[in-house]
């Protein structure tokens, strides 16, 4: 697998769990994340640490992904949807809405794991958490567990983004509250290895509208069919 594949793993994963969620408890929310992708070799230990900021008000979303190699930024304001990547220099996007995202998603539909609530809990920045573990089967019929540190403060607003964003894998669409930490297992290259989540600071001050519009300057902007066809491309050249 080269250094792309394991870019694309990343982010997706990302997406898929940040960008899924989002807080309606206050209307203005700041949470601050660390990723970490624990089992990579040591030429791709770069991408294996990130650093992720969501932030929400009313309708609008920004989750802007950061690490050494490259950075993701994706906007949400009511049915729009902007994604920006840069990849040391490389920058380009992609613009679409959530029909076309809910559309792309009906003709990708997965089995949705199983997902068992504990009365385990913990407090993570300031939130009671409870321990959900989500069991999937994926397309080599092997098991998958996911441990989740869940909060019911945190409401499920964006659902269509997770879905359309999971990539085969597994579908949280269902899951009751927010996550603020997880541990998920990933293969490399026939190797274990296990992508750590945790939370590392909530903020409620007020977020200035300017934050939620995108700037596309010197971004080459595609189409969302043209994104995936190009990611599609890649990844079957392993590139």
């Amino acid at each position: 697998m080269k250094t792309t594949r394991i870019k694309a793993f990343i982010l997706v994963f990302t997406l898929l769990v940040i960008s899924s969620n989002v807080l309606r408890a206050q209307d203005n929310i700041t949470i601050k994340f660390s990723i970490k992708t624990e089992g990579l070799p040591a030429e791709m230990a770069a991408y294996g640490e990130q650093d992720l900021i969501t932030q929400m008000k009313g309708d609008k979303l920004k989750t802007e992904i950061s690490s050494m190699m490259f950075s993701s930024i994706t906007y949400v304001d009511g049915q729009k949807v902007t994604t920006l990547n840069d990849a040391m220099g490389n920058k380009s996007g992609y613009n679409t809405t959530k029909d076309e995202l809910e559309s792309y998603d009906k003709n990708e539909s997965t089995e949705k794991p199983t997902i068992v609530y504990t009365d385990e809990s913990k407090m993570i920045a300031g939130y009671e958490c409870k321990k959900a573990i989500a069991t999937s089967i994926g397309k080599d019929k092997k098991e998958s567990v996911t441990t989740l540190w869940i909060t019911d403060k945190i409401v499920n607003n964006h659902k269509y983004l997770n879905k359309a964003n999971r990539r085969g894998m597994a579908d949280l669409s269902d899951l009751k509250g927010y996550p603020l930490a997880l541990e998920m297992p990933m293969n490399f290259q026939g190797s274990e290895a296990k992508v750590v989540m945790t939370t590392t600071e909530i903020s409620t001050d007020p977020l200035d509208d300017a934050i939620f519009i995108p700037n596309t300057e010197g971004y080459k902007m595609m189409t969302y069919s043209e994104m995936r066809e190009k990611q599609k491309m890649m990844m079957q050249q392993g590139r």
